[in-house]
């Protein structure tokens, strides 16, 4: 059998104890004989014992483990002298939010803001009831005092999407919110007083018809393409759950406190998102909208035109 040696250098096999025989000080420049196997498996050793000392012994071998040319690169000496400091290397990221894109902030604050929305919308519908009981209103001023939101509502969508191309889906939407909140929170003042309760409610309905638009407007301007389809789901579906969270919250904090409170703490909410909104800052996009070619138009110009005749042929017939 053939017999190898090898220089240990800085290295020690034993467990670092203070009444150890060994010590790896001591352990410099010993040869040791061992015999050889056939097959030996290759193991890599790291180790920062001596500091940031260089290994360069090469082909050692112990008690037939083959170990291979050890090289403590800076990378290797650094991460050791961090163990030894007690450094640890997580990268935290706070807030959690703080990576995620701008866009996709937008959309949600956006699909926040509907949920108020309806939510501000909806409690009416259970709080006029006991609304009714306490200003002796008949079913005539309930559908009066409710369909007085619509009002409001039905008049400002145009309006709506003219400002939004004027000023911007963001500065009207924000200018919505903030008119829709604070008329929800001037409901119990000025329920007594009717005139000033259908103008309150108006208000409501004014504020939350301009918001379509003003989403379409920022999410056209701000999106992607291939991404408009999600967010456009995902704004408006928050009407959805502005409406069930609305018709759920509303009859227990009337019973746990009055009717009053709802209007209150939905006019708050709202207040709270406009201010947080401000903090929301819009990303430049990174697409192009592809230009509309001359050809493309009178095509569909054409298209128009022959719709409309067949339209008219059809209403003749």
């Amino acid at each position: 059998m053939a017999k190898f040696a090898f220089t240990t250098d800085n290295f020690c096999c034993f467990p670092r104890h203070t009444n150890s025989l060994f010590n790896y000080n001591s352990l410099k420049q010993r040869q040791l004989l061992i015999l050889s196997s056939k097959q030996r498996p290759h193991l890599r050793f790291f180790s920062a014992i001596g500091g940031k000392e260089s290994v360069t012994e090469t082909e050692k071998v112990v008690t037939g483990l083959r170990v291979d040319e050890l090289d403590n690169s800076a990378s290797v000496s650094d991460a050791e002298d961090q163990r030894e400091g007690g450094e640890v290397g997580f990268d935290w990221q706070w807030p959690p939010w703080k990576n995620i894109p701008q866009r996709y902030k937008l959309i949600g604050t956006t699909s926040l803001a509907f949920v108020i929305c309806n939510m501000d919308k909806v409690n009416l519908s259970v709080a006029i009831i006991p609304m009714s009981h306490q200003f002796g209103w008949n079913s005539s001023t309930a559908g009066l005092v409710q369909s007085s939101f619509f009002w409001g509502y039905a008049l400002s969508q145009l309006p709506g999407g003219w400002l939004a191309k004027i000023i911007g889906g963001r500065k009207v939407l924000e200018i919505g919110v903030l008119t829709w909140s604070l008329a929800t929170a001037l409901v119990p003042i000025l329920a007594g007083f009717m005139p000033g309760l259908i103008l309150s409610r108006i208000l409501v309905g004014i504020g939350e018809g301009v918001s379509p638009s003003a989403a379409t407007d920022l999410i056209a301007r701000l999106i992607p393409l291939e991404e408009r389809s999600r967010a456009v789901a995902f704004v408006f579906g928050g009407l959805s759950v502005g409406s069930v969270a609305g018709l759920l919250l509303a009859p227990p904090l009337i019973q746990s406190f009055d009717w009053e409170a709802v209007f209150y703490i939905f006019g708050i909410l709202g207040i709270a998102w406009f201010l947080g909104f401000q903090f929301v800052k819009e990303e430049r996009p990174s697409f192009v909208s592809n230009p509309v070619s001359w050809t493309s138009t009178i095509s569909s110009k054409k298209s128009l035109n022959s719709s409309l005749k067949d339209l008219g042929a059809s209403m003749k017939e």
